[in-house]
């Protein structure tokens, strides 16, 4: 397949073009036109991007007459879809905007299990869950802003009968629509409806490679069963399909990472996604659960000798790498208002699906506008290559303060007051004592 990569709404870019094709499952890159200096840094910088796909240990986990995927967070390539992601890539990179790639969007609080990492949970009362409408005026006005990942989590999103509306309004050309779920309903019937409203991928929530811990973590009996039907039904359905773990300081320590990935590879999987276990939603007290240094050097080396391993058949995504700063990875760093935002099944903006801190409502503002009092908040002004809610500063500054049994998320208008109150308290004792 090739494609003709061009970028029409980038006024210094509007008569470069670069070339895309896919040969034997290898990337060929040209550059075809364009004039100007930044014009003249696009190809080098794009060369660079595709020649990642290129590498020995970086194959594609799925191929489709549509473009090839590598990793189901990236839209196929090529692809027009992927060329809308090029657009804000280049536009972050070269031109120093910041624009989001990724929404994860909660469609309801609602969930068959109580898991006790749970990192929706909330201590009170959540308000109604976004409309049929409102979802759609959110994915509108997230493309419109550069977003080409739209994630339907929740709660357990396959509990609204309309997601597969809500998945229909992504466009193919502009975005990949992907859904986060524990498995519970995806039974053939519903894994065939979601592959025909538009559904790229279903990351399947799966704890531990041993049936009995991932049920007891869980509070379900039988549920290991029930995803490995879930992963049969989505791949008989066309789907691609991700697991979705976590590393924890023991997971790391016994390699349950390895274990988890021969029994991906046995099911057929194309992608395992391995998140660092964050102290947020249920776990928002327990700072002690964070990852160790050598915790994270040892799943990222893991990891790396995964995808050695099992290039062609499925991939190892790590968010300790992307926190890394190596190869790749120094486009990433914390993803929270930098590439990423979420929303709440009721609406509150938040920076990424683990940060407790709303900055407002989209049913009240809109998403332009909330995105831009997060990167203009000073907590979120640079790019930070490591997790937020892994620094202590800033949880010291941004969690701790939140009250214990407080709604989540909370607002950051609250805490930043009290932050002020506190410098002002601080500052006229100061004045009183000289």
């Amino acid at each position: 397949m090739r494609l003709n990569y061009t970028f029409p709404n980038i006024p210094h870019l509007k008569d470069f073009s670069f070339e895309v094709e896919n040969i034997n499952d290898k990337l060929r890159t040209t550059v075809r036109g364009g004039w100007g200096f930044k014009a003249l840094l696009s190809g080098p910088f794009l060369k660079l991007y595709f020649a990642y796909f290129n590498r020995n240990d970086v194959k594609p986990v799925m191929l489709r007459q549509d473009g090839n995927i590598y990793s189901l967070y990236v839209p196929p390539i090529p692809s027009q879809a992927h060329v809308h992601h090029m657009e804000t890539v280049l536009r972050n990179w070269l031109f120093k905007e910041t624009r989001p790639l990724a929404v994860t969007l909660a469609v309801t609080s609602r969930c068959q299990l109580n898991c006790v990492h749970c990192s929706a949970a909330s201590a009170g009362p959540v308000g109604s869950d976004l409309s049929r409408e409102e979802i759609g005026r959110i994915i509108r006005e997230s493309v419109d802003l550069g977003v080409t990942n739209i994630t339907f989590t929740g709660g357990e999103p396959l509990l609204r009968k309309d997601l597969e509306e809500m998945v229909s309004d992504v466009s193919e050309e502009e975005a990949v629509a992907l859904v986060f779920t524990n498995a519970l309903a995806l039974d053939e019937r519903r894994a065939a409806s979601l592959k025909e409203a538009g559904l790229t991928a279903v990351f399947i929530s799966l704890d531990s490679p041993d049936p009995e811990e991932h049920d007891r973590l869980r509070g379900r009996s039988g549920l290991f069963q029930t995803v490995r039907e879930g992963v049969r039904n989505a791949i008989r359905a066309g789907l691609a399909v991700c697991l979705s773990t976590y590393a924890t300081n023991e997971s790391v320590r016994d390699k349950k990472l390895s274990k988890l990935t021969a029994l991906a590879a046995e099911w057929g999987v194309h992608e395992i996604s391995v998140f660092d276990v964050i102290p947020t939603g249920q776990l928002i007290q327990n700072e002690e659960f964070l990852l160790t240094a050598e915790s994270h050097r040892a799943i990222c080396k893991e990891a790396k000798e995964l995808n050695r391993r099992y290039a062609g058949r499925l991939r190892i995504v790590t968010q300790s790498w992307t926190n890394t700063r190596n190869g790749m990875a120094i486009l990433i760093g914390c993803l929270a208002g930098h590439l990423q935002f979420h929303i709440t099944p009721d609406g509150e903006f938040t920076p990424c699906d683990f940060t407790p801190l709303s900055f407002g409502n989209v049913r009240s503002e809109s998403i332009e506008n909330l995105w831009r009092k997060v990167i203009e908040h000073s907590a979120y002004k640079r790019h930070c290559t490591k997790c937020r809610m892994q620094t202590a500063s800033f949880r010291e500054k941004y969690i701790r303060p939140i009250p214990v049994n407080a709604n989540l998320p909370y607002s950051i208008a609250t805490i930043d007051g009290l932050f002020d109150c506190r410098n002002q308290t601080m500052k006229n004792t100061g004045n009183q004592t000289s």
